[in-house]
């Protein structure tokens, strides 16, 4: 054997051998190159650190939520007022000022509530007693209050008198809810029936006109 052709031969295979591990063999023995491996691309709306348009990892921790009508910082408020918490949606309002008006009759013991010019209601009253008589004129709602007890007089109880739905006309004269024995018979204030007082004190405002005649 010639050692000189066999080393030839081993030194050519062993400088062949890197080319041969790059190659790969198909079905019929013809060499072929492997293609690379494809990349997967990233989904189209992750979101990148620094791309312009690209949302925070986590967003809960740059934002906190406010519930609906909730200050979230000071000076902030909630829905204006007349208006409701829905959007879209505003409270009916009543119409302002001379709109609304009430009358009351001293000879006949009643008053009448008008609205846009439209009488809406009207009622019986007990107005002041002689030695004590409500003031006639023209006067206008000074001020409202659900809760009120006299300050100068007391009940049939011995208690300071009760006047539910109270509307402040003038100084110590009220209209509010009371009893109606069919004639005058308060200290000066005018007596309503309930339903009647608390449909007024609804719907009446400070500045509306209260006009009383004989």
């Amino acid at each position: 054997m010639n050692w000189f052709r066999v080393r030839l031969a081993a030194a050519l295979l062993v400088a062949a051998l890197p080319i041969t591990e790059c190659l790969a063999q198909d079905p019929f023995g013809t060499p072929t190159t492997s293609p690379p491996a494809p990349v997967a691309a990233p989904p189209a709306d992750a979101g990148i650190a620094g791309a312009p348009g690209s949302a925070p990892a986590d967003s809960a921790a740059s934002a906190t939520a406010t519930p609906d009508g909730v200050a979230d910082q000071a000076g902030a408020v909630g829905p204006a007022p007349g208006e409701s918490s829905a959007p879209g949606k505003k409270e009916p309002a009543l119409p302002s000022g001379p709109s609304r008006r009430l009358s009351i009759h001293l000879g006949a013991q009643r008053f009448t509530y008008t609205q846009g010019g439209q009488v809406l209601r009207t009622g019986p009253v007990s107005t002041g007693r002689r030695g004590y008589g409500t003031p006639a004129g023209s006067y206008r709602v000074l001020s409202k209050q659900r809760h009120k007890v006299s300050s100068r007089y007391a009940g049939s109880d011995g208690r300071p008198a009760s006047m539910p739905y109270a509307i402040q006309f003038q100084s110590n004269y009220f209209i509010h809810q009371g009893r109606l024995p069919g004639y005058p018979a308060s200290h000066g204030c005018v007596r309503l029936r309930g339903s009647d007082a608390r449909f007024l004190f609804s719907r009446l405002r400070p500045g509306d006109p209260v006009l009383i005649t004989h």
